[in-house]
């Protein structure tokens, strides 16, 4: 993508280059982010306990992994494949409705 859609159009049909869009790049809601952080300092934690030197590296870089996608609540397959798991967590919305009283 190209740079020059990351700011947004004037009135004046210019680009604002002081208003750049910021996008949101969390992608993981946060019952899903708690898990990959408990489960990736496991992982790590028993990796470098309990295999072989390959095992121990190979599970300890998994285990980071995980817990890094669980604090910065990034996934970069997610992201690939267009699932937003946050999105759901950020309003509720009655079903068959649109979310106002009446």
């Amino acid at each position: 993508m190209s740079r020059i859609a990351d700011y947004p159009m004037t009135h004046q049909g210019v680009r604002n280059l002081d208003s750049p869009r910021r996008t949101n790049p969390v992608n993981v809601g946060p019952e899903e982010r708690a898990a990959s952080i408990l489960g990736g300092a496991f992982l790590a934690g028993f990796a470098l306990g309990h295999a072989s030197a390959v095992g121990s590296l190979l599970g300890t870089l998994a285990g980071v992994a995980l817990a890094y996608r669980g604090i910065t609540g990034h996934c970069s397959c997610y992201a690939a494949a267009g699932v937003n798991t946050a999105k759901q967590h950020r309003g509720h919305v009655r079903p068959g409705g649109d979310g106002r009283s009446r």
